[in-house]
């Protein structure tokens, strides 16, 4: 029951997160420019240091290449995989998060109480 409503709160956090985004892509286009706020644009605005310690992070202790000396290969989980999703438009995938999260926290939480009431 508790994980149900958790995953419906991200749900509601990442649907309001989907409004500030389009409210950055109506005020963009208000200004003349015709461009979409992207994933990686979006969490430079709010928290800019924490996307540079999430990529140092990835980039050196989860990336396999970088962690083990013996694989000699460069780093492949931030460039490309990563920093490609980072530049996907922020709206879709954000509404997309938003649906996911409400629909298992729902799923979850009829489960749990059709649990209860046997």
């Amino acid at each position: 029951m508790i994980i149900g409503r958790v995953l419906i709160l991200f749900g509601i956090c990442s649907f309001i997160l989907t409004l500030i985004s389009n409210y950055f892509d109506v005020v963009s286009l208000i200004d003349g420019k015709n461009e979409i706020t992207q994933l990686g644009q979006f969490w430079f605005h709010f928290a800019p240091n924490s996307l540079q310690i999430a990529e140092t992070i990835v980039s050196r202790y989860v990336d396999p290449c970088s962690a083990l000396d013996i694989l000699d290969c460069s780093g492949f989980i931030w460039h490309p995989f990563i920093s490609s999703i980072l530049l996907m438009p922020a709206a879709p995938i954000l509404a997309l998060l938003s649906f996911i999260f409400i629909a298992f926290g729902l799923k979850r939480s009829v489960r749990k109480k059709e649990k209860h009431k046997i």
